[in-house]
């Protein structure tokens, strides 16, 4: 290394290592009191708007791995809904009730299907369930977001690869 690198390169390491110690001074996870520790921790909950962009992603995996037959991962995608309802209920308490109400009426009739392993069985059970999704938007005055009845495509590499 030339001479005239050397303290460049000593410049540059100063730098980083101010950097790093002025950053973990402003990381509010080694800093700061319980409570300002559990008020950023609830800021970073996800909203709404976060959960169902990807209960939305859910459905149409949903929906794709029962029309092409694919009965675990239908149940995987059916399994995850629930645990994104239950964290919707944790995240925004005001829809609490109304996920409930979904959680009580819009899953159920799928262990038949998966059981059955049959289209007919599972598209009645899709079908309970979107009714299930509009009226739980309909309550929160979301009305305007109507889930497709048959989805065009699944977001899944998954469901999307060749066979």
């Amino acid at each position: 290394m030339g001479k005239r690198a050397q303290p460049l390169l000593a410049a540059a390491l100063l730098c980083l290592a101010g950097l790093a110690v002025a950053e973990q001074e402003q990381d509010w996870r080694s800093r700061g009191s319980s409570e300002d520790k559990l008020a950023q921790v609830m800021r970073t909950l996800p909203s709404a708007a976060h959960i169902m962009n990807e209960m939305g992603q859910r459905y149409q995996n949903l929906y794709w791995a029962g029309k092409l037959g694919q009965w675990e991962f239908a149940a995987y995608q059916g399994e995850e809904i629930v645990k994104l309802v239950e964290l919707l209920q944790i995240s925004s308490p005001k829809r609490a009730a109304t996920a409930q109400v979904f959680l009580d009426h819009a899953m159920g009739e799928f262990d038949a299907a998966y059981e059955k392993k049959d289209w007919d069985t599972f598209l009645h059970a899709f079908r309970s369930m979107r009714a299930q999704c509009l009226a739980c938007h309909e309550k929160n005055d979301h009305g305007f977001i109507i889930p497709p009845e048959h989805p065009v495509s699944a977001p899944s590499v998954i469901l999307n690869l060749p066979r």
